[in-house]
C-alpha cells in the first residue's frame, strides 16, 4: 500500500499534488491521536508475513452467473460500491465515511478499513472496525471475509487461541479461492507453532503446500524443513499418526522426515541419499530445490587464487590456521584444472590492504581471499568496490555490497539471529538477555534482540556482567530478581513478628535465557543462574561457548545449554572397535554393540567384580586437523570450505535456494554478499557434546 501524503496549500495546489482542505484533515488527524491514545497502553503487535492482496470469491448462489468479488487486503484504488468511489490509500478515511454511509456501504467500508489498518500492523484500530460488525447482519461472504480479518487480528494481538478458533471453520472453505484458504493456513500455523502445538502447525502447512503456485511453494516448503528439524523422534511418531487422522496422502509424513534428514548430509553423501529416497517416495511434493541443487551445481573455474592473510600480526594464529585448512583443501584437490595459489602476508598495518591487493592483480589473480577483519576490509573497500572477484574474511556492510564480493566470517550476528529462530521455534516467546559487557556481548545481544523481536518475541531482561569477578551471585539475583523475593520475605517476617519458612523464588515472566559470552563465563555463570532457582530455565548459546575441548570434568555444569555450531566441531568422531575385538566380545556372549564406545554419554556403572574405571579409559575423540579441540580449528574449517566455495559462488547468490552442503558446514548466500553459515544444535549431556537432530530424530550415528 502507497504512504498517503496530505499537503495543505495556501493559494493554490501543488501540480500532480493530491490535496485535501485543512479543515476536513485537522478532524481526521485529531481522530488519529485520539485512537493512539486510546490505544496506547495495548499489547506488543506481531508482524505477520504474506501481506499480498488476497480475492475472497462468493461462490455463485443466484443462478444468474455473476460473482461478487471483494478483496480482504485493502481494496483497488479506484473501485466502487454501489455508486460511491472507495479510495484504499487511508483506512482512516474509510472508517470515517463508514460512519456516514449506509448500513450495507458502511460494512463494506469496515472491512476494507480492517484490511487497510492489516497492512499497517494497526492492529488495534483493524480489531475496533471489526467489532463494529459483529452485531450486523452479513451475507456468507462477509462472514467469511471478517472470520479471516478477525482471525489475523487475533494472531497479531497475539491471542493465539482466538485466531485458531477465527480461523479453524475457514481452512477447508470450498467458496474461497486457493490463495484465501493458503492464507488462513498460513496464518493457523503461526497461531498454532506460538502456542507450541508443532504438530498442528505442520499439517496446517502440509495442506497449504498443495494451494500454492511453485515460487511460493519452497517458501512454505522451507518452513516445514526448519519445523521438522525441532521435532522429537516422539513428535516425528506423532506427526505420522496425525497425518494419517487428518485424511492426507500415505507417507507423506514419513517422506517429509526422511527428506529432512537428507538435508542434513554433507553434499557428497546426499546424491545416492536423494536418488533412493525418490525411489521410496514417488511424486512426494518436497522439491529438490530446497537441498540448494547442491548435487549439479555448475562450478566456475579460476587461474590463480592470491590470499591476503596478516600472518605478522596480533591475529598471526588465526591467519596460519585458516591457511592450512584452505591449502589443505586445496592438495586434497584431484581436479587437473585447479587454480594456483599464492599467498601475501600484509602484515599487521590494515592501510597497506590496497596494495597488496594491486600486487596480487598485477601478479594476474583473477580471484582474491582476504583480508581477514573488518579493519582491513574496509580500508581495501574504502567506497569502491573490488577490482576482482573477491572473499574477505569478515561481514559486508550494505555501503560496501558489490556483484563481486562475498564475505565470510565468524561474528557473532549471524550466529545469534539463527539462536534467535531456533528458540523461538521451540516454543519460546519471552526472552531474558545474559551478555558480557563487552563489544562482542552487546553485538550479539543486540542481533538477538533484532531476530526475537521481528520473529515475534519480547525481550523481558537485558543484563550484563563484567568479566573482571569470579563471583556473579550479586548480579545473577539481580537478573533473577531473587533479591526482590528476599527482600519481601524480611518485610513480611518484621510486620509478623516471626521467622517464616522461605524458599526464595526467582522471576518468572520469561521462559527463556540468552548467554551471549564465552566457555570460560559460562563454567561460572550457569551454575550459579542454576542455584538461584534457574535450575529449570531453557539456555540458548553461540558457538562462542564451547571452546572445542571435550572435557566432561568442566563441562557437566553446562548439561541441558543448547548452542549452534558449525558440523565440523560438534560431530565428534571416536575409534572404531578393532574387528578382534568385536570377535572377542561375541565369543564371551556379548554383544558387539555393547562394546563399540558410546559417543555421546558416560560408561553405565560398573559392578563390584568388574575392573576399576581407570583400567578402562574411555577412547578418545581423532582430531580432524593440527588444531582440533581448540577455537582455532572453526579458523581452520572456515578456511578448508572457502576453498571448496571459490568455484560456487556465483551461482549460490544468483539462486536463494541454492546451499552448500560442505565437509564443515552448510552454507547460503544473501542477496548482500555475506555468507550464511547454517548452524547445527548441540547441548551437554554429562559434560559430553550431542548433537540434538540426531538425538531427537533417532539418526544413527554414521561413525559408528
Amino acid at each position: 500500500m502507497k504512504p498517503l501524503v496530505v499537503t495543505c496549500l495556501v493559494g493554490g495546489m501543488g501540480n500532480g499534488v493530491k490535496s485535501k482542505s485543512c479543515a476536513s484533515w485537522q478532524s481526521l488527524i485529531l481522530l488519529a491521536v485520539g485512537a493512539v491514545l486510546i490505544t496506547g497502553c495495548g499489547p506488543a503487535v506481531r508482524p505477520l508475513p504474506d501481506s499480498s492482496t488476497i480475492i475472497v470469491q462468493e461462490a455463485n448462489t443466484s443462478g444468474d452467473g455473476d460473482t461478487s468479488t471483494v478483496l480482504t487486503q485493502g481494496l483497488d484504488p479506484e473501485q466502487e460500491f454501489q455508486g460511491q468511489q472507495i479510495d484504499s490509500e487511508s483506512p482512516w478515511e474509510l472508517a470515517i465515511r463508514a460512519d456516514q454511509a449506509p448500513t450495507d456501504l458502511a460494512t463494506e467500508l469496515r472491512l476494507a478499513a480492517a484490511a487497510g489498518f492489516l497492512e499497517i500492523q494497526d492492529y488495534t484500530a483493524a480489531e475496533t472496525q471489526a467489532n463494529y460488525l459483529v452485531d450486523v447482519y452479513l451475507e456468507p461472504r462477509q462472514q467469511r471475509q471478517l472470520g479471516l480479518l478477525r482471525g489475523r487480528i487475533a494472531q497479531g494481538l497475539g491471542q493465539y487461541q482466538t485466531a485458531i478458533q477465527f480461523l479453524q471453520p475457514l481452512r477447508g472453505d470450498p467458496s474461497l479461492t486457493n490463495e484465501s484458504r493458503a492464507l488462513v493456513l498460513l496464518v493457523l500455523s503461526d497461531a498454532q507453532l506460538s502456542l507450541n502445538r508443532r504438530i498442528d502447525a505442520l499439517i496446517s502447512l502440509f495442506r497449504r503446500d498443495v494451494l500454492l503456485e511453485l515460487d511460493n511453494q519452497l517458501t512454505n516448503q522451507q518452513r516445514i524443513l526448519n519445523l521438522l528439524r525441532s521435532l522429537t523422534s516422539l513428535e516425528q511418531s506423532l506427526l505420522q499418526q496425525t497425518a494419517t487422522n487428518n485424511g492426507l496422502p500415505a507417507n507423506l509424513a514419513d517422506g517429509w522426515i526422511a527428506f529432512r534428514l537428507i538435508a542434513d548430509l554433507p553434499d557428497y553423501e546426499r546424491s545416492t541419499q536423494l536418488l533412493s529416497w525418490h525411489s521410496s517416495f514417488p511424486n512426494h511434493p518436497a522439491r529438490d530445490q530446497l537441498l540448494g541443487a547442491g548435487i549439479s551445481i555448475p562450478l566456475e573455474q579460476f587461474n590463480h587464487v592470491a590470499l591476503l592473510l596478516p600472518l605478522t600480526s596480533p591475529y598471526g594464529n588465526a591467519a596460519q590456521a585458516f591457511y592450512d585448512g584452505f591449502i589443505d583443501a586445496y592438495s586434497q584437490d584431484n581436479n587437473v584444472y585447479k587454480p594456483s595459489v599464492s599467498l601475501h602476508d600484509i602484515g599487521e598495518d590494515p592501510g597497506l590492504t590496497s596494495f597488496y591487493y594491486q600486487s596480487a592483480v598485477i601478479e594476474g589473480a583473477d580471484f582474491v581471499v582476504g583480508p581477514l577483519g573488518k579493519a582491513a576490509t574496509n580500508s581495501l573497500l574504502n567506497g569502491k568496490p573490488p577490482a576482482l572477484p573477491t572473499l574477505v574474511l569478515a561481514d559486508i556492510n550494505p555501503e560496501h555490497s558489490a556483484p563481486n564480493l562475498y564475505g565470510i566470517s565468524l561474528s557473532p550476528e549471524f550466529e545469534a539471529m539463527q539462536v534467535a529462530q531456533r528458540a523461538f521455534n521451540d516454543g519460546h516467546r519471552q526472552a531474558a538477555i545474559f551478555r558480557s559487557a563487552t563489544t562482542w556481548g552487546d553485538r550479539a545481544a543486540n542481533a538477538f534482540t533484532d531476530a526475537w523481536l521481528e520473529l515475534g518475541g519480547s525481550i523481558v531482561s537485558n543484563k550484563s556482567f563484567p568479566d573482571t569477578i569470579e563471583d556473579y551471585s550479586r548480579i545473577i539475583q539481580k537478573l533473577l530478581e531473587v533479591n526482590q523475593s528476599v527482600s519481601r520475605e524480611r518485610v513480611l517476617s518484621a510486620q509478623l513478628g516471626v521467622n517464616l519458612e522461605f524458599t526464595p523464588r526467582r522471576r518468572d515472566d520469561f521462559d527463556m535465557l540468552f548467554f551471549a559470552g564465552n566457555a570460560r563465563q559460562a563454567r561460572l555463570l550457569v551454575p550459579q543462574l542454576r542455584y538461584f532457582q534457574a535450575h529449570d530455565l531453557p539456555i540458548y548459546a553461540t558457538s562462542n561457548i564451547f571452546s572445542g575441548a571435550i572435557n566432561p570434568a568442566v563441562d557437566a555444569d553446562l548439561d541441558k545449554l543448547v548452542f549452534g555450531d558449525m558440523r565440523w566441531m560438534v560431530e565428534i568422531i571416536y575409534p572404531q572397535p578393532e574387528l578382534s575385538q568385536i570377535a572377542e566380545a561375541d565369543s564371551n556372549g556379548e554383544t558387539g554393540a555393547q562394546e563399540l564406545p558410546v559417543t555421546n554419554s558416560d560408561n553405565d556403572e560398573q559392578s563390584i567384580n568388574e575392573e576399576p574405571a581407570a583400567s578402562k579409559p574411555k577412547p578418545q575423540p581423532i582430531a580432524k586437523s593440527p588444531y582440533s579441540f581448540s577455537p582455532l580449528d572453526r579458523l581452520y574449517a572456515l578456511g578448508l570450505e572457502s576453498y571448496h566455495l571459490i568455484p560456487r559462488l556465483s551461482v549460490l547468490r544468483e539462486d536463494p535456494w541454492q546451499r552448500y552442503n560442505g565437509q564443515a558446514f552448510r552454507a547460503s548466500i544473501r542477496e548482500d554478499g555475506n555468507i550464511l553459515r547454517h548452524l547445527e544444535w548441540a547441548s551437554f549431556e554429562k559434560g559430553q557434546v550431542i548433537l540434538l537432530n540426531r538425538r531427537e530424530s533417532n539418526q544413527p550415528d554414521l561413525n559408528q
